[in-house]
């Protein structure tokens, strides 16, 4: 069986449908990951074919040792900044002259990017042959960095819309008292703060309500109004019951590189509130298609968006609802894995 070489950061649920589809075509997978440095307790579950192993229990030669000796048909590595993935990238495009995909969720903002650029040729291309994007933000990094079109892949993310999509889109949901959802972690750049302020500020909610899931560094630093219902991180199978019952999806992040729960709860048919900062924006949120985007740190312009959530006739929102389930078809797991085993012969 051909193996292929996972060098990841940190496995998250969504990983979990894209190795199994992998795993259909045939490949057996050894996924290096970190165990330690997590932002969330997700643990990944047992999948056939699939080895998961710590990346802290390696040194860097352990784990050329290693790499050398699974004798993989390709890598695919999620971290650029590992020093150690990098030199074991670096050695197996040597050594074995196989191909090496990065995945690449970063957007293109000018900066201390243009350090990159200018030395793409001693780093970025000496380890990666490939660069797989996550979506058009990503293809002009890619571009910068010397990649041409013909090594530039893509899809990099998906949600499990095996999960999502089996979720019925019912008009009951989108009746009085609207139900919002926020789901990630709880930290600055998720813009909580400006949620919680806006929602603060609507006088009349017409009884809805507002749920928070996840967890993380600001989870006890607000003070939460009886309005506001708190759970704790959830997998997907409790997030899509969640979706199931909730109106409208909110993300007021102030920056997100991609934001795949765009996707997930576009695939669990929900009119979303989104900023246009997110790489996953332009993908699965049409303006007043399926959904409204806002600029980030506005706490008016959040208001707004919620409030006409809110009064929108009933029929209306369940309209945004069939259109964001639409949208949510055009990226899914097997396409991914296609991608990253499509440049093997």
């Amino acid at each position: 069986m051909k193996q292929i070489l996972y060098l990841y950061r940190e496995i998250m649920p969504y990983n979990i449908a894209v190795l199994e589809e992998i795993t259909k075509q045939g490949f057996g997978i050894t996924v290096i990951h970190d165990t330690k440095k997590k932002l969330t307790p997700y643990v990944p579950p047992a999948i056939e074919n699939v080895t998961f192993d710590s990346n802290e229990k390696y040194s860097k030669k352990q784990l050329a040792e290693l790499a050398l000796s699974l004798n993989p048909g390709m890598v695919y590595v999620s971290d650029r900044t590992n020093a150690k993935y990098n030199y074991v990238c670096i050695l197996l495009r040597k050594r074995k002259n196989i191909p090496v995909i990065s995945g690449c969720d970063s957007q293109w903002k000018g900066g201390r990017q243009w350090f990159n650029v200018f030395t793409s040729w001693f780093r970025h291309k000496r380890f990666f042959s490939h660069m797989l994007v996550a979506g058009m933000r990503q293809f002009e990094y890619a571009k910068k960095l010397g990649f041409g079109n013909e090594k530039i892949l893509w899809p990099l993310y998906s949600a499990n819309n095996e999960v999502f999509m089996n979720i019925a889109i019912k008009e009951e949901r989108f009746k009085h008292p609207r139900k919002f959802l926020f789901a990630g972690r709880f930290a600055k750049v998720k813009g909580l703060d400006i949620l919680l302020e806006a929602w603060n500020s609507i006088i009349d909610k017409r009884g809805a309500t507002l749920t928070l899931v996840g967890n993380g560094p600001l989870k006890n630093k607000f003070n939460y109004p009886k309005d506001v219902i708190i759970h704790n991180f959830m997998n997907q199978k409790e997030l899509g019951e969640l979706a199931a019952c909730s109106s409208c999806f909110i993300l007021p992040s102030v920056f997100e590189p991609w934001a795949l729960v765009i996707h997930e709860f576009a695939a669990a048919g929900m009119p979303l509130i989104v900023t246009g900062v997110c790489g996953a924006t332009p993908h699965f949120v049409i303006n007043n298609y399926n959904g409204l985007v806002i600029n980030p740190n506005s706490v008016d312009e959040l208001k707004s968006a919620i409030e006409k959530i809110i009064a929108m006739p009933d029929q209306q929102l369940f309209d945004f609802a069939l259109r964001s389930r639409e949208l949510s078809m055009s990226i899914n797991p097997r396409m991914v894995a296609h991608a990253i085993t499509s440049v093997l012969n």
